[in-house]
């Protein structure tokens, strides 16, 4: 048994999308990828967190702050934004080891594209990244505070999803940057 974020919106449709990255050691993702087929049964239970839900009624800015598959429950709230029609500032900063790695990386591009109030920062760490509003390193206090600046105004919410690790060093870079420890919500997996 895995606990996996779901990446579709709830307004979309009765089909769930789960981001599940391939481990080549793990126990549950090999199935998923090499073993599963369209048919089978899967065995589903409700979900474990309650914090990472679109903030529908939000007026001021939303940060979101992930890495690899940690894009999975924030796509989730970038869509809703979308099904719902919100024009709320938002900004997205994703880790990603290479361009080819980031997840949904093609919507979240089109997205940026059609919508002038989301603000999309990559911050490649093994590669230089094309765009120039992308970083080449990892997610710091310093590019936390630069995307921070993007948005027209302090952020209301702040959504940050990753490894332990990661997370760690993500919501410190938010509080150094200034944002209440307040409005910080954070989901975490993995060691």
């Amino acid at each position: 048994m895995r606990g996996y974020s779901i990446a579709s919106s709830p307004n979309a449709s009765d089909i769930i999308e789960l981001a599940i990255e391939r481990l080549p050691d793990g126990e549950v993702s090999p199935f998923f990828h090499d073993i599963a087929v369209v048919g089978d049964e899967i065995e589903l239970r409700g979900p474990l967190g309650g914090h990472f839900l679109w903030p529908e009624h939000a007026t001021a800015p939303v940060l979101l702050i992930g890495a690899g598959s940690g894009v999975a429950p924030l796509m989730a709230m970038l869509r809703h934004r979308r099904d719902l029609a919100q024009t709320v500032p938002t900004a997205l900063l994703l880790s990603s080891r290479t361009k080819h790695d980031v997840l949904f990386g093609g919507e979240l591009l089109a997205l940026e594209t059609a919508d002038p109030q989301f603000k999309l920062a990559l911050a490649i760490t093994r590669e230089t990244p094309e765009r120039p509003t992308d970083f080449a390193r990892r997610i710091d206090s310093a590019m936390v505070a630069e995307v921070v600046a993007r948005l027209p105004r302090m952020p209301a919410h702040v959504f940050v999803c990753g490894s332990n690790p990661f997370v760690n060093a993500a919501a410190d870079g938010a509080l150094l940057a200034g944002l209440d420890a307040a409005v910080i919500k954070t989901e975490r997996y993995g060691g």
